[in-house]
């Protein structure tokens, strides 16, 4: 199951470069390819003229799988620290209710009956 998965992924994959590639060359002008420029990254030496539509993408796509990764990351790390407290408190209700079934019961137990009481009113 988990090969068809990882084969599936890679064939999402290999589609996806061959539209961007595809996508490249339909955004050509007669001077050459279109390109986009951010606003801090054109300010360095090699991105003057800002980079291509595909570079773009890519680009935009990996900040969002990283973003992603550090989102789950800390629902993952909040998530582990729910169950260790919640494992903590179990471990301490198992406890209590070990030792109350433990204790001994008192034989002297007076039971009153409310019926009794009531009749000799």
């Amino acid at each position: 199951m988990k090969l068809i998965k990882y084969v599936f992924f890679i064939i999402i994959l290999i589609s996806c470069i061959i539209f961007i590639i595809q996508l490249d060359k339909l955004n050509t002008l007669e001077s050459g390819p279109i390109m986009i420029k951010f606003p801090y990254l054109s300010s360095m030496e090699n991105f003057e003229d800002g980079i291509q539509v595909w570079e773009a993408i890519i680009l935009t796509l990996s900040i969002g799988v990283f973003v992603g990764f550090i989102i789950a990351l800390f629902q993952l790390i909040a998530q582990k620290s729910e169950i260790l407290s919640l494992k903590s408190k179990i471990r301490r209700l198992t406890n209590e209710l070990d030792s109350l079934r433990n204790q001994s019961l008192d034989d002297d137990i007076d039971i009153e009956d409310d019926m009794n009481n009531n009749l000799d009113l």
